[in-house]
């Protein structure tokens, strides 16, 4: 044998040993084996060792809290998931997460609510915010059935505030949904204003829409019409046609000739200012490839927003100037439709 061979071949067995001593593979046969036809105590030692040799995956993890709750170690599979969660970060953490809180709550509920605060703080400072979502809404599930109606509303304008642009609507909805119930009505009007302000131009036309079919229900006519109004500045009438026809309806029913006049006014005015904005954008690309698009876009917007200055209600306060009569309006019992006949041929 040559010189050295005795040493490579030890060497060669070290590696070999190394490699199937922390393959993942190996231990979860292993594991298998133990949970099959060991004791609790061999399968608690196995599942130790693992960890101690950091050869553990995330679906161990959940294996062996499922085996510490099947045997009624309802604390030691907690301790399991704390370790879990502690080894591993998102994504990789995030069904830990999810059966860590489910089994919390669905063992102690409203027993130990501060503990079960402090889980959800961790998970919501460590989850990325495309993520957040759902530990927000089960935490604030949890305020809601166990624990403050103010609490709720606190973690919900942390979501609204924290989850990226294209999931805050459905935040804000949620958000206006509980304060409603919790509060009444007129509690979700701070709400919808914050939204309007935050909100991405879509789902600000959106909130505007809907938060004007409140006002309409309360019967705050003057605020739902500036409201309108305001969010007029968002919807361009050749994409968003279900916005101007519920504006549309609204001045038929509660509006007079001059409001209504208003109304067409203004739809003139954002589509001038939506059309400069295609021409521009189309004129920009046709010349240097929409090197200068993002600016001229900016400039329009600013445009629609000027021409609709007159209409603006800051804080969406009540119009003080009261509409005058519509005597030419009024419907009578023998002239049907003649105020909507009117107002339609105002719009030719």
């Amino acid at each position: 044998r040559a010189p050295g061979a005795d040493d490579d071949a030890t060497l060669g067995r070290t590696g070999v040993h190394d490699h199937l001593h922390r393959n993942a593979k190996v231990w979860s046969l292993y594991l298998d084996l133990e949970e099959s036809l060991g004791s609790v105590e061999t399968v608690r030692a196995a599942y130790e060792r693992v960890l101690e040799l950091r050869a553990a995956t995330p679906q161990m993890i959940l294996n062996l809290a499922r085996y510490l709750q099947e045997h009624d170690y309802f604390e030691e599979a907690f301790r399991a998931y704390e370790r879990g969660v502690s080894i591993f970060k998102f994504p990789h953490s995030l069904h830990l997460w999810r059966a860590y809180i489910t089994d919390f709550v669905k063992r102690y509920g409203n027993q130990k609510m501060e503990r079960a605060r402090e889980i959800f703080e961790q998970v919501t400072m460590a989850v990325p915010p495309a993520q957040a979502a759902e530990f927000y809404v089960a935490y604030a599930r949890l305020e809601e059935k166990f624990g403050l109606a103010r609490h709720t509303m606190a973690i919900l304008d942390r979501a609204c505030s924290t989850l990226p642009e294209d999931q805050r609507l459905d935040a804000y909805k949620l958000y206006v949904a509980k304060a409603s119930q919790l509060y009444g009505a007129t509690r979700a009007r701070p709400i919808y204003e914050k939204g309007i302000k935050e909100l991405p131009d879509a789902g600000a036309m959106e909130f505007c829409q809907e938060f004007a079919e409140l006002e309409t229900k309360l019967g705050e006519v003057d605020r739902a019409r500036a409201i309108y109004g305001h969010g007029a500045q968002f919807a361009d009438p050749k994409r968003y046609e279900d916005y101007w026809a519920k504006w549309h309806d609204f001045e038929i029913a509660h509006g007079n000739e001059e409001t209504f006049r208003d109304m067409l006014r203004i739809k003139r005015s954002v589509k001038m200012a939506y059309g400069n904005l295609n021409y521009n954008a189309s004129e920009m690309l046709n010349a240097d490839g929409g090197a200068q698009l993002i600016e001229k876009d900016e400039e329009a917007s600013e445009a629609a927003q000027k021409a609709l200055a007159e209409s603006k209600i800051a804080g969406f306060a009540p119009s003080t100037r009261a509409p005058p009569p519509a005597a030419p309006l009024k419907r009578k019992a023998d002239d049907g439709g003649a105020a909507e006949t009117e107002m339609a041929a105002l719009e030719r």
